[in-house]
C-alpha cells in the first residue's frame, strides 16, 4: 500500500511540476541585502504590519538579529540579542496592536541546555521591555509566535520530557506573565514549527515520528485558552512527512505546507476549519518548503528552496483557492552557493515579501517582494455614447497593467497611473447594452484578473426644464424606457441616469430588469413619470404572467408594489411613479409565512433559506423590522429542520463579519444576535450571507439599520 502511495504521489508531482513550469513569473517589486561582515546572517522569519513595514529576525553568528524595514525594503533600525554562547536560534517573529515587537526561539543557558527565549521590544525596537524564558530542565525550542486582539502572546515548540519531544504551547499576558500552557503527546515524539489563529481557535502544526520511524504532519487544534479541541490530525504520505508552514484562508479553511523528505517535494494540504477534513493537494515536485501564506483572494503562496545544500535557490509558488498554480519565483544568487528562502508573509495590498538566506563569500540575510497578483475591487460607471475617464481600484495593478472590455462597443484611450490606480478613457458606443460588461486587466508577467460584475454601463440624458422626454435604453432582455411628462423638471435641466441593479434584498423574486433611476439635482420627480421594464419567461417559474408587478425599493418598508399594466406578447410591465433616486423591478411575491415573525417558506428542508428576516433589520424601531419571535437578531428560515449548515457573513469590502457551523431549529430556523467574531455587534451597513447546507452554498444579501 505504501508502495502504491509513492507512485501515485509522483505521478501526482510530475502533473503539478509541469503545470508550475507553465505558470507566469512574479513580478520583483524590490529587494535587499544584510551583511553584518565576519559572520554568516540567515533570516528565518518576518511579520508584516497593517503599513506595510517588514519585520524579520533570525541569526548573525551565535545571535538574534532583528530589523525593521519600510515597505520599499529600505532598512530601518533593529536590534540583537547576544549571551555569548551558540545554539541561539529564533523562531518566529510578531507585533502585537501597539506596535511592541515580539521575537521568540531558542536560547543556550548557563548550563548550556537549551531554553525557550520570549523578548519584547518596544516599537521599532526602541527598548527591550521585558523578556520570558521557560526551561524544562531538557531540550526545548521555540518555533513561531502569535499575538491575539488582546496582546496577549503565543509561543509553540516542542519540549522534551525526558523520554520524548512534545508540542508545547505558552499563553503570556501583555506583560509576559504566563496564562496557560497546552502539552500534546502523541506517544512518539512531537515537534511543533507553525502555528495560525482560526478565529478563536489556534492552530499548532508539526511532526509526530510514528513509531520512531517515519515522520508524520501533525495538527493540533486549541482555544484561546489552550484548551484542548479534539481530534488532532495526522497525514501520511507514505514517507517522510512534516508540516513547516500553516496559514487560514478567509473561509476558515487550514492551510499546511509540508516538506516531503523523501521525495523532495513541497506538499500544499487544505483542510476544513475543523481539521475533519482534508478538501484538497497540490504537490511540487523537487523543492523543499519553509513557510506558507494566504493572500485576501485566497490564493495559497509556498517558499521555499529547490536543490541541494551548496547550490540551492530560492522558490516560490503561488496557487490559486483550487490550488492550480497561479506564478512561480526563482532567486539564485550564484549557480554554486545555497539562497535558500525561510519565511513567506502577505501584505494589505497582497503584495508577497520572502525573506532567507543569500550565499556570496558567507551568508547573508536577502528579501525580497514580490508584486500581488492583480485584482480589482472598485471600477467607476461608464456611459453609453460618451467618452469618460473611468477610474479601476484594486491589488496588483501596476503602471503598464492593461486594461480590456469583451464587449467590441467599447473602447479605451489614454491611461495614467497613481498609488495602485489606473485611469483611463473609456467611450461606450451607443449600441452598448445598458447593464455590466466583462473587463480584464493583464499584468506584464501574463497574469490576468477578469470579472463580470464591476464594470457597469450607465445611461444618462439631460431634460431642458419644463421639457417632456422619453429615454430608452436596451438591455439584455430588450428595450427598457423611462417617459417624463411636461413640467416634471420645471425649475432647472435635470440629468436622469439609468444604471443596472441587483435587485434588493426582501421577500420578492426578481423576474426581470432592476433599474436605479437617478435625478440630479432633483431627489423627486414633481409629476409621475412612465417606467417600463422586460421580464423573462424563464424566469416566470409558472407564475402568471398577468400578476407581475412593477415594483420600487424603499430602504425602510421594503419593496413597495406599484398599480401595473403587463403587456404579456412585448414581455413587459409599465407603471407610473413618483419617487426617483430609487431601484425598480419587476417582481413577484414569495409565500413565506407573513411578517417580522415570518415561517419557513417554500424551500423548507432544501437548505435553502426562504426568507432572511427582519430585512433591514432596525433594531428598536418597534415595527416590522424591529426584533422577531425569536428574539433579538436576523432570523433565517426555511432551512430544513435540524438541518446542519455553516453560514459565513461577510460586508461589501469582502470582510469576514461572522462565521459559524450550526444547526436550524425544529422549525428550520437559525437566529443570528448580529454579533460579530469579535463579540461586538454589526453596525448599519449592507451585509453578504453565504449559507452551505447540504449542497452548493447559497449567497444572499441583507442589511442592518441602527
Amino acid at each position: 500500500m505504501r508502495t502504491g502511495k509513492i507512485i501515485l504521489a509522483a505521478a501526482l508531482a510530475a502533473c503539478w511540476a509541469a503545470a508550475a513550469q507553465a505558470a507566469p513569473p512574479m513580478i520583483v517589486l524590490a529587494s535587499a541585502t544584510y551583511n553584518s561582515v565576519g559572520a554568516d546572517d540567515k533570516a528565518t522569519a518576518l511579520f508584516i504590519d497593517p503599513a506595510g513595514n517588514i519585520f524579520v529576525t533570525g541569526n548573525s553568528g551565535n545571535d538574534y538579529l532583528s530589523l525593521k524595514y519600510t515597505k520599499t525594503l529600505a532598512q530601518g533600525p533593529g536590534m540583537t540579542f547576544t549571551n555569548g554562547r551558540g545554539g541561539n536560534i529564533p523562531g518566529g517573529i510578531a507585533v502585537d496592536g501597539l506596535g511592541n515587537i515580539l521575537v521568540a526561539g531558542m536560547e543556550t543557558n548557563a548550563s548550556f541546555l537549551q531554553d525557550y527565549l520570549l523578548l519584547k521590544y518596544s516599537a521599532n525596537f526602541g527598548a527591550l521591555l521585558s523578556s520570558a524564558s521557560f526551561d524544562s530542565g531538557n531540550f526545548d525550542r521555540a518555533t513561531a509566535v502569535k499575538t491575539d486582539g488582546q496582546n496577549n502572546v503565543y509561543v509553540t515548540g516542542y519540549s522534551n520530557d525526558g523520554a520524548s519531544d512534545n508540542f508545547y504551547t505558552i499563553k503570556y499576558s501583555p506583560a509576559l506573565v504566563q496564562l496557560s500552557t497546552a502539552d500534546y503527546e502523541s506517544g512518539d515524539q512531537d515537534q511543533a514549527f507553525a502555528m495560525a489563529f482560526n478565529g478563536s481557535d489556534l492552530i499548532v502544526a508539526g511532526l509526530t515520528k510514528a513509531g520512531g520511524t517515519n515522520n508524520n504532519v501533525r495538527l493540533v487544534r486549541y482555544d484561546k485558552e489552550l484548551n484542548y479541541l479534539p481530534p488532532s490530525v495526522s497525514f501520511d504520505s507514505g514517507g517522510d512527512d512534516r508540516a513547516v508552514g500553516v496559514a487560514v484562508d478567509s473561509e476558515g479553511n487550514i492551510i499546511v505546507a509540508v516538506r516531503q523528505a523523501t521525495t523532495a517535494d513541497m506538499l500544499t494540504l487544505k483542510y476544513d476549519s475543523t481539521l475533519t477534513t482534508l478538501i484538497s493537494s497540490a504537490v511540487y515536485a523537487g523543492g523543499t518548503p519553509t513557510g506558507v501564506a494566504v493572500d485576501s483572494a485566497d490564493n495559497v503562496i509556498l517558499t521555499g528552496y529547490t536543490g541541494l545544500a551548496g547550490a540551492a535557490d530560492f522558490f516560490t509558488i503561488k496557487y490559486d483557492a483550487a490550488l492550480n498554480a497561479v506564478s512561480t519565483a526563482a532567486y539564485n544568487g550564484a549557480a554554486s552557493n545555497t539562497d535558500q528562502a525561510n519565511a513567506v508573509a502577505v501584505d494589505a495590498d497582497d503584495n508577497l515579501v520572502v525573506a532567507g538566506q543569500a550565499s556570496t563569500s558567507d551568508f547573508d540575510y536577502f528579501i525580497v517582494k514580490y508584486n500581488a497578483s492583480p485584482q480589482l475591487s472598485v471600477v467607476t460607471p461608464l456611459y453609453i455614447g460618451e467618452t469618460a475617464n473611468v477610474t479601476l481600484t484594486g491589488k496588483g495593478l501596476l503602471a503598464d497593467t492593461s486594461v480590456s472590455f469583451t464587449d467590441a462597443g467599447i473602447s479605451t484611450g489614454a491611461s495614467s497611473y497613481n498609488s495602485g490606480q489606473i485611469t483611463l478613457a473609456v467611450t461606450p458606443s451607443a449600441a452598448v447594452v445598458l447593464g455590466v460588461t466583462t473587463i480584464t486587466v493583464t499584468n506584464s508577467n501574463g497574469e490576468q484578473y477578469t470579472t463580470a460584475a464591476l464594470a457597469r454601463t450607465r445611461l444618462r440624458q439631460t431634460i431642458a426644464a419644463g421639457a417632456s422626454a422619453s429615454i430608452t435604453a436596451m438591455t439584455n432582455l430588450g428595450q427598457i424606457s423611462i417617459s417624463v411628462p411636461a413640467g416634471s423638471f420645471p425649475g432647472l435641466p435635470e440629468t436622469i441616469t439609468l444604471s443596472p441593479e441587483a435587485a434588493a434584498a426582501g421577500d420578492i423574486q426578481q423576474v426581470g430588469e432592476a433599474l436605479f433611476v437617478a435625478g440630479t439635482p432633483s431627489t423627486n420627480s414633481l409629476v409621475d413619470m412612465g417606467i417600463t421594464l422586460r421580464y423573462s419567461v424563464a424566469d416566470l417559474g409558472g407564475y402568471a404572467e398577468g400578476e407581475l408587478s412593477l415594483a420600487y425599493y424603499d430602504s425602510v418598508a421594503g419593496w413597495v408594489t406599484l398599480p401595473s399594466t403587463v403587456d404579456t406578447s412585448a414581455k413587459t410591465v409599465t407603471a407610473s411613479a413618483k419617487p426617483a433616486n430609487t431601484k425598480y423591478a419587476v417582481i413577484k411575491a414569495v409565500s413565506s409565512g407573513g411578517g417580522g415573525g415570518g415561517g419557513g417558506g417554500g424551500a423548507g428542508g432544501s437548505g435553502i433559506p426562504a426568507k432572511v428576516y427582519p430585512n433591514p433589520y432596525r433594531p428598536g424601531s418597534g415595527g416590522s423590522f424591529d426584533d422577531s419571535a425569536l428574539g433579538a437578531g436576523i432570523v433565517f428560515a426555511g432551512l430544513g429542520a435540524n438541518q446542519a449548515f455553516k453560514l459565513t457573513i461577510v460586508d461589501l469590502a469582502g470582510q469576514l463579519v461572522f462565521q459559524k457551523s450550526a444547526s436550524a431549529d425544529a422549525a428550520g430556523k437559525y437566529l443570528w444576535d448580529t454579533k460579530t467574531a469579535s463579540g461586538g455587534d454589526a453596525t448599519t451597513g449592507v451585509y453578504i450571507y453565504y449559507i452551505k447546507g447540504g449542497g452548493e452554498p447559497v449567497k444572499g444579501k441583507f442589511s442592518i439599520i441602527r
